[in-house]
């Protein structure tokens, strides 16, 4: 729901569309023109024998021509296909930026609930505290500190409140909303599995055939082919001295470009191992965070049962109640990243944008 408010409501996207629908009327524009282009001749109607000649052109001219007709309707699809790569990466970089301030908002809502349920075992502690200090079981400094105790608690409430309600306003400007409106319940999304469900190597796979800065260099490299080819018809590029100008950097453009691509594929395959063991830890530490809730849930449990049973006091009970709190709150905080970060990684391995 976070991701698609923000897509709704990104400006950025709108742009994007427009680029695209102005770069694709530009390249049917020029389609259209270049398919009246004839690059061999020109036919004309010539008065004197009342009938219609053709003029051949030279060499250079229709290696000229053939770039007007081949290569330029060329280059600006390539414009548009770029513009229709960009509103997915786009799109992706809003989804990523929406997940990153949406952790952000599910940690200020988790902070706020833990500081909710620490205040209310502080002043329960404070009750039992001055129930003591009443029967002269314990001095007015000891009930002093288990007041002030319930005051840092009160003290993080408000923080967290603040903190909270920053939050929401910055999520809230990005999805476009009222920026006094707020969410009931910031829930944590469903974990349906507890590994990365594909290779390192597909995933590296994946990245290499499918994200833009690969995709955009091998579409250049592909039109400078084409402009090469053309450069060489008739070889006016070994004989006409700007065609030879032309090709010649033309080569060198070749030669850089398959250098950047290498990197390029470089980058992206380290880039992606490293997410990819990143996420792995991930997964690993959220069930371990699971398992150590798991456990100190079942100690709770139990000295619950002793303190009905009259073995341990409340206080115990509560130091647990407390370390159960933490735990959750960790496990929800481990869980809503170990999430986000699969997104975004899906993400990386697509269209992008990467890391």
């Amino acid at each position: 729901m976070a991701t698609a408010l923000i897509r709704e409501n990104a400006t950025a996207i709108w742009d994007a569309r427009e680029n695209i629908r102005f770069a694709k009327k530009a390249y049917e524009t020029q389609a259209l023109r270049s398919e009246s282009i004839d690059t061999k001749k020109t036919t004309f109607y010539n008065p004197f024998t009342k009938e219609d000649e053709n003029y051949y052109y030279d060499a250079t001219t229709q290696m000229q021509l053939r770039l007007a007709k081949e290569f330029i309707p060329a280059q600006l699809k390539y414009v548009w296909e770029v513009r229709q790569k960009a509103l997915a990466v786009t799109g992706n970089a809003m989804a990523n930026a929406a997940d990153n301030l949406y952790i952000g908002l599910y940690s200020a809502y988790q902070n706020k609930i833990l500081a909710e349920k620490s205040l209310e075992l502080a002043n329960r502690l404070f009750e039992r505290e001055e129930v003591r200090y009443n029967n002269g079981l314990i001095t007015a400094l000891d009930l002093e500190g288990a007041r002030l105790d319930v005051q840092t608690h009160e003290n993080a409430i408000i923080k967290a409140n603040r903190d909270y309600e920053n939050i929401h306003r910055q999520f809230n400007r990005l999805a476009g909303l009222e920026l006094n409106y707020r969410y009931d319940l910031v829930g944590t999304p469903w974990v349906s599995h507890n590994k990365i469900l594909i290779t390192e190597e597909q995933a590296v796979s994946s990245a290499l055939k499918n994200r833009m800065e690969i995709w955009d260099l091998d579409q250049q490299i592909r039109l400078t082919l084409t402009k090469l080819t053309i450069y060489q018809h008739e070889n006016v590029n070994k004989y006409d001295p700007k065609t030879k100008e032309d090709y010649e950097k033309a080569l060198d453009e070749m030669e850089d470009l398959k250098l950047k691509l290498a990197e390029q594929k470089y980058s992206i395959e380290k880039e992606i191992r490293q997410a990819y063991q990143d996420l792995k830890t991930s997964y690993l530490d959220l069930e371990i965070a699971k398992l150590e809730f798991a456990k100190q849930k079942n100690q709770l449990e139990t000295v619950s049962k002793q303190y009905h049973q009259g073995l341990v006091p409340i206080s115990v009970v509560e130091q647990l109640e407390n370390a159960v709190n933490q735990l959750e709150y960790a496990v929800n905080m481990s869980m809503i990243t170990t999430l986000i970060k699969q997104d975004q990684f899906s993400r990386a391995i697509s269209v992008g944008p990467g890391y």
